[in-house]
């Protein structure tokens, strides 16, 4: 970049913009600061004035991150023999006013500096470089009676270095993390100056034999792979849950004594932590620091401990229900797939009492907890296929419980309080699991297809229509189809379960009841097969068209929520036909278009758009355009569920 910004080829006002957007994230070089100084001055192969100024300015912004300070010293000479270049005179005292020591307070810069002075007066860059000069040197240049306010020489742009301090911090950390991870085959020494102190001990192995390896001996992963088998275990295992090499081994080696040791360790602090919060009613600090990297430990190993669940049995029973909780939500996500009843009864009552308040939010974090459980269980669930079939029936009955209480409470969300976008968004990643979940229903016979509840469906589209909410609903419900068609055509190997058809039917009315909302204009019929009118009351329905055709201008129930008018569609669905005119125009030789079509689209407006001059576009080519439109502008649901569901439309909609 700065050899595209010395290139005085180049637009000067462009590479002045792109300067001020440089943000070293490392050290500067020297070699770069040498490309800078020889760019400036004046020459046929320079860079316009403008330019050299900023790179100067740049120079003295990134002089804290310089590879090597020495180099302006160096290079000292150099710029002091610049001083008579009147565009760069201000930020060149400026960065010599830095660099000077008293070894550059020569007799004929001295001079230099007084002829600069007689002959362009008191300028303060030029002044405070000479001030700095007089302090080595106090009686050979200016007296205190000297014309001319000196500079300050400050910071030329605190906002820009405050963004460099930004860019540099960030890039700290992002190396550390590196490092971190390539040293995870070294034993951890955090040394005498450790930045705060902790209660997990170190690695440390004591008593072992002369011929034994221990962990603080390997040195990269190549010792590690030879001494796998044979390397001595530390004194206290417990440092696992901080120590990556120890934390390999022991998933490694799993070992029943070895997580056994681990859990004593935790069971004594954990009762220690519970005695302290009876006589103090408080628990002490360290208990944070703990649960984090227990969690750690446990994301790792993917097993939870059984000192930690009994820990939480007990500390769930007098939890306020914010201290810790994404910590405990974290942990009790890798409680193993069991009887949820059970569950229930000995831990999810006592979370739920404590988290929930009466409000959306802390509904939505509850559902967001059970999100993540289901995810596990589901990559437990997927894993069991060799176990006998009593033991899959149970997990499977579990899963399908966990399925029922968490869709019951996303739709008491939708329901009971006043759901806001993050709310919703919450219920929908949860119902985006479910889909995602089930769609192994095609290849593993343990898990069952488990449709959503009829009202959370309709919820979910009326209640906050937004154009996300739509199209991730659209994308669930097409997800569904899919599985639907693949498990009933071909059952995978040692399935038992066969779905009703009364269950199938049920499902296939959302699709119907969408399809008439979107696509066929025809909301709330439930005359076709298997719609199910979105629930709407018959009786409610003369009220609704009555109400229609008093907005201004009159509009058909049955049509309001098309592509063309639904108030999340309506907008795009325009811009999208707009394209379409003009890429006819563009390409029609043969007729010229008097008119375009105003808006919002119809099937009869665009008969009557060609009868006046315009566009021939087809209703059906229209849709599917908008469909088109909007998938290659990340709204791909809506398009996704219609190619899987209306016939005419899976040739063109299938993938190529």
């Amino acid at each position: 970049m700065i050899d595209l910004i010395t290139c005085p080829r180049f637009d000067q006002s462009s590479l002045g913009t792109l300067l001020l957007g440089l943000y070293p994230a490392t050290q500067v070089p020297s070699h770069l600061i040498c490309k800078i100084v020889n760019s400036l001055g004046q020459g046929d192969r320079k860079p316009a004035p403008s330019t050299q100024n900023r790179l100067l300015k740049w120079v003295i912004l990134v002089k804290d991150v310089l590879e090597d300070p020495a180099i302006l010293v160096a290079l000292y000479s150099v710029l002091f023999n610049l001083l008579d270049t009147m565009s760069l005179r201000a930020h060149l005292c400026h960065l010599l006013s830095v660099v000077t020591q008293r070894k550059h307070v020569k007799p004929f810069r001295v001079q230099m500096l007084l002829e600069l002075y007689r002959r362009f007066g008191s300028e303060p860059a030029l002044l405070g470089l000479l001030r700095i000069y007089q302090e080595y040197s106090p009686d050979a240049i200016l007296g205190d009676s000297a014309p001319g306010k000196a500079a300050r020489f400050e910071c030329p742009d605190p906002d820009w270095r405050d963004r460099l301090r930004h860019v540099q911090e960030a890039n700290l950390r992002m190396a550390e993390i590196a490092q971190s991870e390539a040293s995870t085959f070294r034993v951890i020494r955090r040394g005498v100056k450790r930045s705060r102190a902790t209660i997990i001990p170190e690695v440390h192995t004591f008593h072992a034999s002369e011929s034994a390896t221990t962990l603080e001996e390997i040195d990269g992963s190549y010792g590690f792979i030879e001494n796998l088998d044979t390397v001595a275990l530390p004194s206290q295992l417990v440092s696992a849950l901080d120590d990556p090499l120890l934390r390999k081994l022991l998933v490694l080696r799993r070992d029943d004594t070895s997580t056994d040791r681990i859990d004593q360790w935790l069971s004594v602090f954990s009762d220690a932590e519970l005695q302290q919060e009876e006589r103090c009613g408080a628990l002490s600090g360290a208990l944070t620091e703990v649960l984090e990297k227990i969690l750690s430990y446990t994301q790792y190993s993917k097993s939870p401990l059984r000192s930690v669940q009994s820990f939480l049995n007990a500390y769930l029973k007098r939890w306020n229900g914010k201290d810790h909780r994404n910590l405990i939500f974290g942990l009790l996500s890798y409680v193993p797939l069991h009887d949820f009843q059970d569950l229930k009864a000995t831990m999810l009552n006592k979370l739920e009492s404590a988290v929930l308040d009466s409000t959306a939010e802390s509904a939505a974090s509850l559902l967001e907890f059970y999100t993540t459980l289901l995810r596990q269980w589901t990559v437990t669930l997927l894993a069991s296929s060799d176990k006998p079939q009593s033991s899959l029936t149970e997990s499977t009955t579990a899963f399908a419980a966990l399925v029922d209480h968490a869709s019951l409470l996303s739709l008491s969300i939708l329901a009971s309080h006043t759901p806001t976008q993050a709310t919703i968004s919450k219920v929908l990643s949860y119902h985006e699991s479910l889909a995602h979940s089930i769609s192994f229903a095609t290849t593993h016979p343990q898990i069952r297809i488990l449709v959503p509840s009829t009202y959370t469906i309709y919820l979910l589209i009326f209640l906050h229509p937004s154009l996300s909410s739509l199209s991730r609903i659209s994308s669930i419900l097409a997800t569904y189809k899919q599985t639907f068609e693949a498990a009933m055509a071909n059952p995978p190997p040692g399935s038992t379960q066969e779905y009703p058809r009364t269950y199938v039917n049920h499902f296939n009315g959302f699709l119907m009841d969408v399809c008439n909302l979107l696509w066929r204009s025809r909301a709330f019929n439930a005359a076709d097969t298997n719609a199910l009118g979105c629930l709407m009351p018959p009786s409610t329905l003369p009220a609704l068209r009555s109400y229609a055709d008093t907005l201004t201008p009159p509009h058909t129930l049955a049509t309001m929520f098309s592509l063309s008018h639904h108030p999340s569609l309506s907008a795009l669905s325009g811009a999208a036909f707009r394209e379409l005119e003009d890429v006819a125009v563009e390409t029609l030789q043969t007729r010229v278009v008097r008119t375009r079509h105003a808006g919002p689209v119809t099937q009869k407006s665009l008969e009557a758009l060609y009868m006046n001059g315009g566009v021939q576009i087809g209703w059906g080519d229209y849709r599917l355009e908008v469909l088109k439109w909007l998938g290659e502008r990340g709204i791909g649901g809506i398009g996704e569920l219609m190619f899987c569901t209306m016939k005419q439309l899976m040739p063109k909609g299938a993938p190529a």
